[in-house]
């Protein structure tokens, strides 16, 4: 085969574009399982943020509560 006026096997070729197909393979799922662990430490995350808020409306109810029987007396 012809590249630019130079004879090339056609077996280095293909052999040449499996080697870049394989590094990209190997790369992508890489980055899959680094999106993967993020996306779980995302979820996690958010599980602790809305206990917090949860925590937080619980804790400001009991401070209104406390306050209402405070001004009753």
């Amino acid at each position: 085969m012809l590249v630019f006026g130079i004879d090339i096997p056609l077996v280095e070729i293909i052999l040449v574009f499996a080697v870049i197909i394989f590094i990209l393979l190997v790369e992508s799922l890489i980055v899959i399982s680094l999106l993967i662990r993020q996306l779980n430490k995302t979820n996690k995350l958010s599980q602790l943020m809305e206990t917090l808020s949860e925590t937080l409306l619980a804790i400001k109810k009991a401070e209104i509560d406390e306050l209402d029987k405070l001004k009753r007396r």
